[in-house]
């Protein structure tokens, strides 16, 4: 049974009000929660990605570093080479002498192999390792033809191959040889071991996810970790690596690795002036694998707490609902479903004061049922019950506002209480309850059902209660009985007041 203002307009009661406002608290503490649970997460998240970008940009730097400082070393090398050889005097000297004084440099750079130096057709003319070398031709190798159709004067670096001689993968630096005239004079060029790259790789701590990459700028794979023999020599020039490369020398970026499908972030430089990319890719999975424990364990403590709150909830609705019946049933006629005279008396003391306030007519009826304990001895109680249920549902559809109570004031006596209308105003909605009832009796096949009916309305008056109210319209009603029943009756109250004009006047029994 819900709680009503009895006119069929229903009002949530105060007890549920006040169920539904601790739940709103409710509900926005555990939502404020969740938002410092959520910015905290978003917070932990970013820290680890800033923190794994910042250690991988280091352990670039430090990689590049050993790398620039090994290849500069490396081409310091070839660069002596290249200007001993333009000396008149070179030629002249013993084979030992030149040997010393073209490959002295050699001796400091690390993991070389061989330092040649090939003619204008591709033979060797000088080898750093023998002062009578064999004078193969090296014409068909792509760092010969390289320089022979280029004139640049920098560093050449070619794609890993396996020395003749030695039988070990290098990767060949080379310089070009010129003419004082600018004519192709031949190139000068050395070995340097893949083995250098595999061993620096190795010292650094990597994640089982992760990957280093050495690269030509052109997209052609000098060293990776893990160490695959395939990748080596591999063109990745369509990897996102030289995309950005083409925009920056140096950065990060997040991608999807196109030799195993990892996700990982990937940090890379360039090595210095030289055309190579060291690279390093950390799986997002790892670094993100401490954050998403910390976010599984908040989670399920929001889950357990959103569950708890949903709990409370329902408990607290259903303590809202069973006061909210309490309410209903103390201000509610268990027979008719009307407003109980607690009610009614609770509703008249409001709605007088609001009156008196606003300067407008309240209006009250009140209803009896004519020769009741006659009908009610003759056709038995359930009958009787029945006709004071069919009583309250025609004075409900009688009445539309939601300001309007209709009320069991007690026994067979109802009351209808009609603020800001004057007595023309109730007399017809009085007339209604009566035409109701008839349809509703006619309907029930019960011919005997008829209403005396009292009407008074009254502006109130500073100093006045609603006392003379009630006392006008219970003489209404009074005089409605004793002038022959089933009929209704107007109080004259303050005849001097236009607003207010008594009638009297009896229709047919229904």
């Amino acid at each position: 049974m819900f709680q009503s203002d009895f006119t069929g307009n229903h009002r949530i009661p105060a007890p549920r009000r006040s169920a539904n406002r601790l739940i709103a608290a409710l509900l926005l503490v555990i939502v404020c929660f969740c938002a410092v649970c959520a910015k905290f997460l978003v917070d932990a998240r970013n820290s680890a990605w800033q923190s794994a970008r910042e250690t991988t940009a280091s352990l670039v730097a430090a990689i590049d570093l050993d790398i620039l400082l090994n290849i500069e070393s490396f081409d310091l090398a070839l660069q002596a080479v290249a200007e001993n050889l333009r000396h008149p005097e070179i030629d002249r000297l013993s084979p030992d002498l030149r040997q010393l004084v073209l490959f002295d440099r050699s001796t400091t750079a690390r993991h070389l192999d061989a330092m040649l130096v090939l003619d204008a057709t591709g033979h060797v003319r000088f080898d750093s390792r023998t002062v009578d070398p064999q004078p193969v031709s090296r014409a068909d190798r792509d760092y010969f033809q390289f320089h022979e159709m280029n004139d640049t004067t920098g560093l050449h670096i070619s794609p890993p191959v396996v020395a003749r001689s030695t039988g070990q993968t290098v990767v060949s630096l080379s310089r070009r040889l010129s003419r004082p005239d600018g004519a192709f004079a031949g190139v000068v060029l050395g070995g340097l071991r893949l083995s250098y790259f595999e061993q620096l790789f190795k010292t650094v701590s990597l994640g089982p996810n992760d990957t280093m990459t050495l690269s030509s700028t052109d997209g052609t794979v000098l060293m990776h970790r893990p160490y695959q023999e395939e990748l080596i020599g591999r063109d990745l020039k369509g990897a996102e690596l030289y995309k950005h490369l083409a925009r920056e020398r140096a950065g990060s970026f997040e991608t999807n690795a196109v030799t195993d499908g990892i996700q990982r972030l990937v940090v890379y430089s360039r090595v210095g002036d030289f055309p190579l990319v060291i690279s390093v890719g950390r799986s997002t999975a790892d670094i993100f694998a401490d954050w998403r424990r910390y976010a599984f364990a908040i989670g399920l403590l929001v889950a357990a707490l959103w569950l708890m709150t949903l709990y409370l909830i329902i408990e607290l609705r259903r303590r809202g609902q069973a006061e909210s019946n309490l309410a209903v049933l103390a201000t509610t006629d268990e027979l008719t479903g009307l407003a109980n005279r607690r009610k009614f008396n609770e509703t008249i003391t409001r709605e007088w004061r609001r009156a008196m306030r606003e300067r407008q007519p309240l209006a009250l009826m009140m209803l009896d049922a004519d020769l009741f304990k006659e009908y009610n001895d003759r056709h038995g109680h359930q009958a009787g019950d029945k006709l004071l249920q069919t009583i309250g549902r025609a004075m409900s559809a009688s009445i539309k506002r939601a300001t309007d109570v209709a009320a069991r004031y007690g026994g067979d006596e109802f009351s209808i209480l009609l603020p800001a209308t004057p007595v023309e105003g109730a007399m017809r909605v009085a007339e209604r309850v009566r035409q109701c009832l008839a349809e509703l009796c006619f309907a029930c096949g019960v011919n005997e059902a008829n209403l005396s009916i009292g009407v008074a309305a009254i502006v109130p008056e500073p100093g006045e209660s609603h006392a003379a109210l009630l006392a006008a319209v219970d003489q209404a009603l009074y005089r409605a009985k004793e002038t022959g029943r089933n009929r209704i009756e107007a109080a004259k109250i303050r005849p001097d007041k236009p607003t207010l004009v008594a009638q009297s006047f009896r229709r047919p029994a229904a």
